[in-house]
């Protein structure tokens, strides 16, 4: 969910990291938003899903199901922790997720997803998702849970690729206040990459110059936060209900970044190596970063689960005023077995 998660240096560090280079060879690039973000639920919609279950459920005790979804949306990385995710520039890329989960009524759960990507009138897998999770079940007075997600990417260098592929998370709520406080924690550790080419005249010669980047992430997230859930049952029909939950939060991340290069322009990278011009490491200390502003919406009716979720982030940190508000989306559409 870097945050300066890693969504953080994953934008700053691909314009950063070949300033002097760019300046010799390239042209300049554009800073895109640097925000962190979250949500204190790590399943996002799920967890309140589950709680819509057992509330229709009449034993009023967990159970074992399977949930299959199609989520639509211009969440372009995670589809699960926004902590990354709202550090992306407002795009109107619209990104599809199918998944499958099973949940055991131990609290123990599977998920598997994929994202897809329309690219030249064809929808293109981007990643691969596998997630195990355990979530506390039948306790009216504390949620608290922990995953693993594994991102399974295609190309490290695609700008619509995670660039997280093991991101570990754990979140506890406490029920019995009208507005409940939770508090998560996030550790994660990726890789993505960045290939520049530059075709230049060099002495009446035709050259080609590349620059082929990796940048290897290891991020920590803290975010605290506040909600309450509004439940509606018998709207339409006796099995079915509504679950409107609004929660503030606050995030706060600190992130490192080892750099490392391989280029063909071996003359003028060692010139500016030797002069300390070419970053190797990227810190960002622990620091408050962002609030954000969560609306979701469940509507269960028997089997069928309708989820619109709609997430507001505010960067606090220096960067572009017109990126510090980053608005993302995501309507799932379920079906449970």
């Amino acid at each position: 969910m870097s945050y300066p998660f890693p969504t953080q240096i994953y934008f700053i560090m691909r314009n950063q990291l070949f300033i002097f280079i760019v300046v010799s060879l390239f042209a300049g690039s554009a800073y895109a938003q640097t925000g962190p973000a979250t949500r204190i639920t790590q399943r996002d919609s799920l967890e309140i899903l589950n709680d819509l279950i057992q509330l229709l459920d009449s034993s009023g005790k967990p159970g074992s199901y399977v949930f299959v979804n199609i989520g639509i949306g211009n969440r372009l990385f995670s589809t699960r922790n926004n902590a990354f995710t709202a550090g992306q520039s407002n795009t109107t890329k619209v990104l599809f997720s199918p998944s499958a989960a099973y949940f055991n009524k131990s609290g123990l759960s599977l998920t598997a997803g994929v994202s897809l990507l329309t690219q030249a009138s064809r929808l293109r897998v981007t990643q691969y998702s596998l997630s195990p999770s355990y979530d506390l079940t039948g306790n009216k007075n504390f949620a608290f849970g922990v995953s693993y997600t594994h991102y399974f990417v295609k190309d490290k260098s695609s700008a619509f690729s995670s660039p997280i592929q093991n991101d570990f998370y754990t979140s506890f709520t406490y029920k019995k206040p009208w507005l409940r406080p939770g508090i998560g924690a996030g550790y994660a550790t990726g890789e993505f990459k960045e290939l520049k080419f530059k075709d230049t005249v060099v002495a009446g010669v035709n050259r080609h110059f590349y620059d082929s980047v990796t940048y290897k992430v290891k991020a920590l997230s803290i975010m605290v936060a506040a909600g309450h859930q509004f439940f509606w049952f018998g709207i339409l029909q006796n099995n079915d209900g509504l679950a409107f939950t609004p929660t503030i939060m606050a995030n706060a991340g600190s992130a490192r970044t080892a750099i490392s290069h391989k280029t063909n322009a071996a003359t003028l990278f060692n010139f500016l190596n030797k002069r300390g011009r070419i970053p190797k490491l990227q810190r960002n200390k622990f620091e408050m970063q962002s609030v954000g502003l969560n609306l979701d919406l469940d509507y269960t009716i028997g089997g069928l689960t309708f989820q619109p979720q709609l997430y507001t982030d505010y960067y606090l940190q220096n960067t572009e005023a017109s990126s510090r508000v980053t608005t993302l989306f995501t309507i799932n559409i379920g079906y449970t077995f």
